[in-house]
């Protein structure tokens, strides 16, 4: 019998592969793909199993000569109305041109059901968004189908792989529409603000995963873990349950709202911060008591406010945004994590610029944060990722010819003891070995005027006025930017610290000089120390890179464990958008 099934097999493909000669093929690399296809396929008869039915051999042959018919000969009809052509055709070929969500028996319902619950458990998808739509479209498709047709099944099995693909490329590179936000940095450019966001391209193969991977592995294996990114998820699906339920009020300018008061308006202050997870003691009485004083410094340390544990009209204004305000932040600053390499804790620096702040992160921990001042708002400090290469101890500060142009010769044409006053040198090129230009010979008006003053080359030598102060951190990049040390530390006790031209200005440089000398044989911390009192410039070549990353995050899971929220202080929030997935 076993024997009699064999030669069935055989019989049967050999005549499919006759058919297939017989089709309209419309390129020669077409012809090639689909004799390659069923090389395969006259070969998978040596892989059915013995005990293979007769009903599955020959489900398979028709299904596969449908399947290849509408996907080579009918193309255009096939896809009139459903997306990821490539996607699918390269899939399916790889597949043996076999459905994957149906057999000789019928739906898969498991494999079906895992992705339906996925999608229908996602707490990031918008709820009339067009994955869910789909979704839901299938499902009923689905269940009111009562008598199996082959076409119709392998209609329904396209749309599910493609509803997968949608899915997944949406589970791992999440929904802002990242070329509409480049065109509005790209205006903003124009009109000579520096704006630069670079995103992380995750590189998985969708097609590989498909067919190699069960669903619940793929999205193990594709969902970030770093960056707070489980947490953050954890608390869009607490605010999620907060908005099925109302929601919270807004909370009035009340005298009662204040400490050793009581009244109506307390106990609802008290509700509306234990929604928020900021009120955690079970006494819900209406008295403005020390545990609500804690939940109302806790309230403001996460929305970046003075924790005075007083309800003042800043306080108010941000317990007056709604929950549904809120869930649109965290699930756009989670798509942002999406774009980010996903990046080990063993050890890492991370800037938020929205925060002004510097994190050291070592072994999953917070080893060192500081205050940081940012580019400003025409000089806007660029988000991407690098690593550290090298540290330089009293650097020189080699002026950009922008700001040379723009800045430092309006000034000397004002000032001519400008440069004398600030250590500034002017020289023909960065050779050191000589000494530098007279500038009272130069004509700068006339430089100025006809745009020739790249001619000349403007640096700071080391010394306590130098712009950079005396540690710079470099990592490679297009933007030019990196982490420095600065002679204007006033400037750290400001709340909004957006006062650079792009670089990042550090509170704290020994301090984080000296982590670094725990791993280096080349960062000697005492010996570093030494240097630093002079004015001599010294470079030390890490062995080992940091991962650096300058990110813009509003909402996001700080060291604390706990949600936070801050200031758009880029207006980058209202130029994103997520599209209705």
């Amino acid at each position: 019998m076993h024997f009699i099934k064999t030669i069935f097999i055989f019989t049967i493909t050999i005549s499919l592969a006759v058919a297939i000669e017989t089709m309209t093929i419309n390129t020669a690399d077409e012809l090639r793909s689909i004799n390659d296809s069923f090389q395969k396929a006259t070969a998978n008869y040596k892989n059915f199993n013995q005990d293979v039915s007769l009903n599955e051999i020959v489900y398979n042959e028709k299904s596969t000569k449908m399947m290849i018919d509408m996907l080579i000969n009918n193309e255009a009809k096939t896809f009139a109305h459903l997306s990821h052509k490539k996607f699918i055709q390269n899939i399916y070929q790889q597949n043996g041109f076999l459905p994957f969500w149906f057999d000789s028996h019928g739906i898969k319902r498991k494999k079906v059901n895992e992705l339906f619950k996925a999608i229908d458990t996602d707490v990031t998808l918008n709820k009339n968004g067009k994955i869910r739509k789909q979704f839901k479209y299938l499902d009923k498709k689905i269940a009111n189908t009562k008598k199996r047709v082959l076409a119709k099944e392998l209609k329904i099995d396209l749309e599910l792989s493609a509803l997968y693909r949608t899915y997944i490329g949406y589970h791992i590179s999440g929904g802002i529409d990242w070329w509409s936000f480049q065109k509005k940095l790209s205006a903003l450019r124009k009109n000579k603000i520096a704006a630069n966001w670079s995103t992380y391209n995750p590189h998985y193969n969708i097609a590989d995963l498909m067919l190699n991977y069960s669903l619940s592995h793929v999205l193990k294996v594709t969902t970030p873990t770093s960056f707070g990114y489980p947490k953050m998820i954890k608390e869009l699906k607490r605010l999620r349950r907060v908005q099925a339920q109302g929601g919270w009020g807004k909370t009035p300018a009340s005298s009662q709202l204040r400490y050793g008061r009581s009244g109506s308006a307390v106990k609802k202050l008290k509700i509306r911060l234990q929604k928020e997870g900021d009120y955690t003691c079970t006494q819900l009485n209406s008295t403005y008591d020390q545990c609500l004083k804690k939940a109302v410094k806790r309230f403001q340390k996460r929305h970046g406010l003075g924790t005075t544990g007083t309800i003042n009209r800043y306080t108010r204004a941000k317990l007056n945004l709604s929950v549904d305000w809120k869930i649109k932040k965290l699930l756009l600053n989670i798509d942002r994590i999406k774009r980010l390499p996903n990046q080990p804790d063993d050890r890492y620096i991370m800037v938020n610029i929205p925060a002004f702040r510097l994190y050291y992160i070592e072994n999953g921990k917070q080893k060192l944060t500081m205050r940081v001042i940012v580019g400003n708002k025409t000089h806007h400090t660029p988000i991407f990722s690098s690593k550290i290469s090298f540290i330089v101890l009293n650097p020189y500060w080699l002026i950009p010819d922008s700001i040379v142009q723009k800045e430092l010769i309006p000034k000397m044409l004002k000032n001519p003891k400008y440069l004398e006053e600030r250590g500034y040198e002017v020289r023909k090129n960065y050779k050191f070995s000589t000494p530098p230009l007279d500038t009272s010979t130069i004509d700068w008006a006339k430089l100025l005027h006809s745009n020739q003053t790249k001619k000349y080359k403007f640096v700071q030598p080391p010394g306590k006025k130098n712009a950079l102060g005396k540690i710079k951190f470099k990592f490679p990049n297009r933007y030019a930017v990196y982490l420095h040390d600065t002679p204007t530390k006033r400037l750290f006790n400001k709340g909004q610290r957006a006062f650079s031209h792009g670089c990042i200005r550090i509170a704290e440089p020994k301090a984080l000089l000296k982590t670094f000398a725990k791993y280096e044989s080349s960062v000697n911390y005492n010996s570093a120390k030494r240097v630093l009192q002079g004015k001599e410039k010294k470079q030390l070549n890490l062995s080992e890179k940091v991962p650096v990353h300058i990110v813009y995050l509003t909402a996001w899971i700080n060291t604390d464990g706990l949600l936070h929220y801050r200031s758009d202080v880029y207006k980058y929030d209202s130029k994103q958008h997520r599209l209705n997935y």
